[in-house]
């Protein structure tokens, strides 16, 4: 059975270090504001949160929000999130910097959705921006560029099969 967004915000409560701020919700309008200027389409589930919690993480990240990642190699690894979910300052600046206007072209060319950060910042959490229908979390790791360009030479990890079992499964380190 699909985890709720209901049961994943409650399991991130119960460490007692997850917050959001209610000032930082998006209405309906800036979502449609938000495709209409990106050509990017909001995942359902994104948009859910967007709207009931906005940005919204932990204080403590390294003690409750420890994830993993599973890469197209079969390789996988260990990442600490930062910002479950971004300012919607930041989500545009993202999308600008990675998307619309890069400083080398091949920087980020995937129609991707960039809705949080880890690692302290060397990897941004991503959602597909070509299909609402497509909830799943995937991590690009900005840390893994060879030559500072931003171009990751591991490509996308898969983190979870949708947002909501993204927030559950956060584990602190001794559950990982």
């Amino acid at each position: 059975m699909p985890v709720t967004l209901n049961e994943a915000i409650e399991k991130m409560k119960s460490s007692g270090d997850w917050d959001n701020e209610q000032d930082s919700l998006w209405s309906d309008q800036e979502i449609l504001d938000y495709e209409a200027e990106t050509g990017l389409l909001i995942p359902d589930q994104l948009a859910d949160v967007l709207k009931r919690y906005g940005w919204n993480g932990f204080g403590r990240p390294d003690k409750n929000a420890l994830f993993l990642a599973t890469f197209e190699d079969g390789t996988r690894s260990v990442h600490e999130s930062q910002t479950l979910v971004s300012s919607k300052k930041t989500i545009y600046q993202n999308y600008r910097m990675y998307i619309a206007k890069p400083n080398w072209p091949d920087q980020f060319t995937l129609p991707m959705v960039f809705f949080g950060t880890a690692d302290g910042g060397q990897a941004l959490t991503v959602m597909d921006g070509r299909d609402r229908s497509n909830n799943k979390v995937y991590i690009w790791e900005q840390a893994s560029d060879p030559f500072g360009t931003g171009n990751n030479a591991r490509g996308l990890g898969l983190v979870a099969p949708s947002l909501f079992e993204f927030f559950y499964s956060l584990r602190k380190v001794d559950e990982i």
